[in-house]
């Protein structure tokens, strides 16, 4: 230990042997690397599912439970042959990745339990029992349709590996020198993650939205990942120079910040440089310069924004200001005892304290390019092990797809276990590449702070006024990480300079030995997002023409529906004439809910009658993205054809999320501290854009019938579109409809609109309803559709203004915060509920009407179809057991949930779809109902299976795109659902080709 400390400079060890240390971080790094690899494999295996909805997963398997055989085993005994060949390829996969794993950790507790034979007896104990689980689990699985032998033993070793872990933990807390070591071991990296907080801020956000294996939104940049291996090498290489270039400037970041840390606590050091004036006028400096620019080159200042310009401003200013008085009180002597000079005493001697420090900055920067690798296993183990029980994949993917899979798997897995040992052999051959030397004193490599500061300032000054051009080529990954370590290089630097001056008189007098520069940062960006940032930083993009405020009534919309939809008219068996009558909700879900709604109308729309079958549709998030989608490329009675399927294709292409993550990391963050409306460059507009906007005009790009104004009169496949949004606080839902929602209100003098009043549409406000006085309706498709996918993060809370019409234009009074439909209700049927209770009296009254059940006059039928793009809908719902007496308020939360839940939606609107008089009618339903098993309600979504799930966000693989292809057609192919399924497509389609129908596209 002693000689660590001393850190001996001698020719043949220029740096530390500490420093050059590698062995635990790659084990660490190899271990959290197998586990996440073990987690994507084991989604795989959850996916194969028995016929009546059973599923299991090793991780349920593995876990401590009963000693003897688990239910596990009877789920998996009722796969098939063919499922379950490929549940044990699957399984045999995590077994051989949990060999290493269990190797791997029990070298980590090995180590641990340095000085103490019973606990590393223990931890070889742990480990061994956990690859004789393996073993077992290997011989079991190879028994297909009943429940092994190996299953009884295989439990009791399970439980037993458990319990000499926890065993293990209870060792470490009995032992004092273990205890000692684990517990001194945690505060020094504490110390050391909080004297290096801003790499460990920068590299854990990345990590975070890379590794994470959670299902949804962090699968987003795993799939956009894989892309890499469909014939986009671009942004590979663009991550591929990112990444090093940040960890470079990290590590110097590092560097600097040890060389400060070895003065302070090896050298007796204290801060003798006056403080700096230069650093508290640089941002009121060039606040002032930006509003200066843009009001010289004709860009509206937004003046509502002048409280956070103050803040911005006036903040630095009045503690330069009061450091200045407190200093010059102290030269002339006071009676508050300001002394002139400075008391501030060094820090005790710590040399172990400083070499944390230098080998936390050095290793901190490294875990960047080692979370790379790891992403990198994250995205592409999943695929390799499907292209090992699914050998039909590889036929749908681009050639070579297969060879860059694999590639790209062991090129993440070489980074992730090599970089800490390449980096030591560095380190001995070329340690200046590293940076300066922290014994050696503030005087080295004078310009490298200047260096990492360009390294900062330049990507963000690129991605704030260019966003889309530089996004187009780094992607997303590159985007995230680029913006992100930008950030923290930009601040590094800022810091680094400051490390060696006194802090300002007020912070002196108040106890800090440093100016809080990264504190004072962020408070200053957290005041400035106290209200949202103002109303104009996430207005929505308007046009020069108002939404038409005249729009059908539901009953008006019915007619129109009748003179359209002829050809879906059938014969029933007692002679009478049918016509079914879809009314659609697409579920949210991101670009795979679009992508999947579009999927789903091209298939109805391919049939004679499913090109004018659907009334109207509800759609949320990007199920109204699908909706608007169908409107523009699927026009009522012409079908789909091509253009359907090539514009969802291409809105799912990464541009769009590039650009998002670009403005919410760099722009939005700007404009939304400073109230600075900056303007970038995009689709040659040089405006203000929020990331929002950037995202919106990138579809128009991807599929351009989105740039055209709203237009309530137009019909797709889908018919009248209804587009839910919610208004935060109110929890309201926010409708954008081209119909007039029933109980739409007359205009009012209130305050707001609302959602409670007696006369309005249920908790819903009407956008487009004159009396709402909204003042931003003149709307385009894609900004419709973006008002109701406003998903937090990703995209912001749009602000629509509300006010009175004047003969100049609206009057703002107020604005509402729009996001994401699905806080309200995720599914779009709630609305569908809503419209459906006007509309059932004004079908019934058309069924009971005179000559009903003719060819002029139909019996109409409606049926009810949810479109959900989440998988599950065929898992068996587990029977709950019961819960602790004191969890009961807790699990009773669950409850008021499922109300609102799709599947109680589907039950009110089936109870409720009775739209007959008399019994003919009900005959002549039959048609239509006993197609679909004798029940109104459709849902058409993909099964589960073996494969990875397309991510819930904004961009979609090729890989996720086929399959989702695949999951249509084996949803077309499937006419009889599994056991409690509601019917599906299948069912749908033959209710929707008639004989005589026509012919399909």
């Amino acid at each position: 230990m002693a000689e660590a400390l001393a850190v001996p400079r001698s020719p043949r060890f220029p740096v530390p042997r500490r420093v050059l240390r590698w062995l635990t971080a790659t084990l660490l790094v190899c271990a959290v690397t197998l586990w996440i690899a073990m987690a994507e494999i084991d989604r795989l295996v959850a996916g194969v599912v028995t016929s009546d909805g059973g599923n299991s997963s090793v991780t349920i398997l593995s876990g401590f439970g009963v000693f003897g055989a688990r239910d596990t085993w009877s789920v998996w005994g009722g796969l098939d042959r063919e499922d379950h060949e490929q549940l044990a390829a699957l399984v045999t996969f995590h077994v051989a990745i949990d060999f290493a794993f269990a190797l791997l950790y029990g070298a980590l507790l090995f180590r641990l339990a340095r000085g103490r034979v019973l606990a590393r007896i223990i931890a070889v104990t742990a480990a061994a029992l956990d690859v004789t689980e393996g073993v077992l689990l290997l011989f079991a699985i190879r028994d297909a349709g009943s429940t092994p032998p190996a299953a009884a033993v295989l439990g009791v070793v399970t439980n037993l590996k458990w319990l000499v872990l926890a065993l293990f933990a209870l060792g470490l807390l009995a032992t004092p020198l273990l205890r000692k070591r684990v517990f001194g071991r945690l505060r020094r990296l504490a110390g050391t993650v909080q004297f290096h907080r801003l790499t460990v801020t920068a590299v854990g956000l990345v990590a975070v939205l890379a590794l994470l294996p959670v299902p949804g939104i962090n699968d987003q940049m795993p799939d956009s990942q894989r892309l890499w291996a469909e014939g986009s090498p671009g942004p590979f290489l663009a991550s591929s120079l990112v990444v090093p270039v940040i960890a470079l400037g990290l590590q110097y970041i590092g560097r600097l910040r040890s060389v400060l840390a070895w003065q302070l606590w090896a050298e007796s050091y204290t801060p003798e440089l006056p403080p700096s004036w230069r650093l508290w006028l640089a941002g009121p400096v060039v606040l002032l310069a930006a509003l200066a620019v843009m009001a010289a080159g004709g860009f509206p200042l937004e003046r509502s924004n002048w409280w956070q310009y103050g803040i911005f401003i006036g903040v630095p200013l009045i503690l330069l200001a009061v450091s200045v008085v407190m200093k010059f009180v102290s030269m002339l002597g006071s009676p508050f005892s300001f002394r002139a000079r400075w008391a501030m005493c060094p820090h005790g001697e710590d040399r172990r304290r400083a070499m944390d420090a230098w080998c936390g900055g050095d290793n901190l920067a490294l875990l960047l390019i080692a979370v790379a690798g790891m992403s990198l296993v994250r995205s592409f183990a999943g695929p390799a092990a499907m292209m090992l029980v699914e050998p039909g994949l590889v036929a749908s993917m681009p050639d070579g797809w297969p060879l860059r899979v694999w590639g790209l798997l062991a090129f993440g897995a070489v980074l992730a276990a090599g970089a800490y040992p390449l980096r030591s052999v560095l380190l001995r051959r070329a340690p200046r590449l590293f940076g300066p030397d922290p014994r050696n004193g503030f005087g080295q490599w004078p310009y490298l702070k200047h260096l990492v500061l360009a390294l900062g300032a330049v990507p963000l000054l690129a991605l704030l006024l260019a966003p889309s051009f530089f996004t187009a080529f780094l992607g997303v990954s590159a985007t995230a990480v680029l913006g992100i370590g930008s950030w923290a290089l930009l601040f590094g630097a800022v810091v680094v300079w400051a490390q060696q001056r006194q802090p300002l008189e007020i912070f002196h007098r108040m106890g800090f030995r440093a100016n809080p520069i990264l504190s004072l940062m962020a408070a200053a960006l957290a005041l400035g997002q106290l209200s949202g940032g103002g109303d104009a930083m996430h207005l929505p993009r308007t046009g020069k023409v108002p939404v038409s405020p005249e729009r059908n009534a539901v009953d008006a919309e019915f007619r129109d529906w009748l003179g359209k939809s002829t050809p879906c008219n059938t014969k029933a068996g007692n002679g009478k004439t049918v016509r079914p009558m879809l009314l659609v909700a697409a579920e949210g879900g991101g670009i795979r809910a679009a992508s999947w709604t579009t999927r789903v109308f091209g298939a109805l729309a391919g049939t004679g009658c499913g090109k004018t079958a659907t009334l109207l549709s509800s759609g949320v998030s990007g199920g109204s993205l699908g909706l608007v989608l169908v409107t523009r490329y699927a026009p009522r009675g012409e079908g789909a054809g091509t253009g359907l399927a090539t514009a969802s294709d291409a809105v799912a292409a990464p541009e769009a999320l590039s650009v998002s993550v670009g403005g919410a990391i760099v722009s939005d963050l700007v404009a939304g501290g400073t109230g600075l409306l900056i303007p970038n460059r995009s689709r040659g507009d040089f405006a203000w854009h929020d990331r929002a906007a950037l995202m919106e005009r990138e579809w128009e790009r991807r599929a351009p019938l989105l740039d055209a104004a709203f237009d309530p009169s137009a019909r797709g496949a889908a018919g009248a579109v209804i587009l839910n949004s919610t208004v935060t606080g109110s929890g309201c839902r926010l409708v954008l409809s081209q119909v007039k929602l029933p109980g739409s209100k007359d205009a009012s003098d209130a305050a707001a609109p609302e959602c409670l009043s007696e006369d309005g549409p249920p908790v819903s406000i009407d956008f487009f309803d004159p009396a709402n006085g909204f003042c931003d309706t003149d709307l385009r498709w894609s900004t419709a559709a973006m008002i109701s996918a406003r998903f937090p993060l990703i995209s912001p809370a749009g602000r629509l203004r509300y006010g009175r019409a004047a003969e100049a234009g609206c009057t703002p009074a107020g604005s509402f915060q729009a996001i994401d439909g699905g806080y309200a209700e995720g599914s779009g049927l709630g609305t569908v509920s809503d419209v459906w209770g006007t509309l059932r009296e004004v079908v019934q009254d058309y069924n009971g009407g005179p000559g009903a059940g003719t060819e002029q006059h139909p019996y109409v039928v409606p049926v009810f179809v949810y479109i959900r793009n989440s998988p599950g809908v065929d898992l068996a719902a587990r029977v709950p057991a019961p819960v602790a007496e004191l969890a009961v308020p807790l699990a009773g939360l669950k409850a008021k949930a499922n109300q609102v839940e799709a599947g109680a939606w589907l039950q009110r609107l089936g109870a409720a779809s009775d739209v007959c008089l008399d019994t003919e009618c009900d005959a002549a339903s039959g048609a239509v109902l006993d197609k679909l098993g004798g029940d109104g309600t459709v849902v058409v979504a993909p099964k589960s299976r073996p494969a990875i799930d397309p991510p819930l966000g904004w961009t979609l693989s090729m890989l996720s795109q086929n399959l989702l292809d695949e999951a249509l057609e084996a949803e077309k192919g499937q006419e009889n659902g599994g056991s409690g399924e509601l019917p599906g497509l299948g069912k749908l389609l033959a209710v929707l080709s008639p004989p005589g129908a026509g012919a399909s596209d």
